[in-house]
């Protein structure tokens, strides 16, 4: 009897051991295939077939829910397959599918920049303006101290009509160093596209005056002064060309052409083979007559001689390279 119960407690044992083991191997077999799901995706991912990577990811999320980072792929392939401005039922899937999963890659890890990045990004796509501008916000909240972060802040509210946010931005973006020319150039663009004329043209004689300032060397500093002046001649001749006449008097014309021509002129000093302002001095000169139709003629010569010679530097610039391309073929 002694020995029937115990060969009836070894063979319980053994039964319990061998279960043990069988999930224990049917776990590890499930796991292995997750991650050759995750890895195929993956190869999709970047292949940028990014169906194909959803279909393998969502099957690795099956197999074994802790793969957490398969969320985070799988809701910026959702990303990437979603198309702004579609209303197709399979779309507004894509896109919640794709919130979804960031927000579960999220849980798990709220400190990764790149999921916040990826989540103010779609929902700005979705349209869900004060959830993308509280992730954007998150975003540039981790690099202070970076001057993209602020350009990507000021993009998404001029894309949203939140135009004095936009400038703020750009301000807080001068603010980290208010040396640095490049920011200027940045908030002058903003107000060019704004069309407004003033504060471009005041931004970009600010941009001069920290060019000048700025301890460079001398020839990389005569280029980009160059490029500032002629940057300063375009918008006096957009100002003046995109406002009517019953809107700008033949006076103030005449003055925002004169600045003009200052700036373009002082690039043309700097940089004497440097084509592009010759062509604007040339449209300015059709600026003038506009202000004073009656000098028409004079200002019809003086626009062929300019252009004349805008074409003769451009031909120079071309030739010399094309010279370049070939001399670097050789090598």
């Amino acid at each position: 009897m002694k020995k029937l119960c115990s060969a009836t407690l070894i063979l319980f044992v053994a039964t319990l051991i061998l279960t043990g083991f069988t999930a224990c191997d049917k776990l590890k077999m499930t796991n292995l295939k997750a991650n050759k799901h995750f890895k195929t995706g993956n190869k999709f991912y970047t292949e940028e077939k990014y169906k194909k990577a959803i279909t393998e990811y969502e099957a690795a999320l099956q197999l074994n829910p802790n793969l957490q980072s398969a969320n985070y792929y799988l809701g910026t392939s959702y990303i990437m397959v979603f198309k702004p401005g579609d209303d197709s039922e399979k779309n507004k899937e894509y896109g919640a599918k794709a919130v979804e999963y960031l927000q579960k890659a999220l849980e798990k890890d709220p400190e990764n920049k790149n999921i916040i990045q990826a989540l103010g990004d779609i929902n700005d796509k979705l349209q869900n303006f004060d959830a993308a501008e509280k992730y954007y916000l998150q975003v540039q909240a981790f690099t202070p101290n970076d001057p993209a972060s602020y350009y990507n802040l000021a993009g998404f509210y001029t894309n949203n009509s939140k135009y004095d946010k936009a400038v703020e931005m750009y301000e807080k973006r001068i603010a980290l160093n208010p040396a640095d020319p490049d920011g200027y150039l940045y908030l002058a663009g903003f107000y060019q596209n704004m069309r407004k004329w003033d504060d471009a043209i005041k931004t970009h004689e600010l941009r001069i005056t920290k060019i000048n300032e700025a301890n460079m060397d001398e020839k990389a500093k005569t280029e980009l002064l160059a490029e500032g002046y002629y940057r300063l001649g375009v918008v006096c001749w957009n100002k003046s060309y995109q406002t009517p006449p019953d809107v700008m008097g033949s006076v103030e014309r005449l003055q925002v052409v004169e600045k003009g021509f200052a700036a373009l002129n002082k690039a043309t000093e700097l940089s004497p083979n440097y084509p592009d302002p010759w062509a604007y001095i040339g449209l300015l000169y059709k600026q003038k007559i506009v202000a004073e139709p009656l000098k028409q003629a004079e200002y019809d010569k003086q626009y062929a001689i300019v252009i004349q010679k805008f074409q003769e530097l451009r031909k120079r610039k071309m030739a010399s390279e094309q010279f370049i391309q070939e001399l670097a073929k050789e090598k």
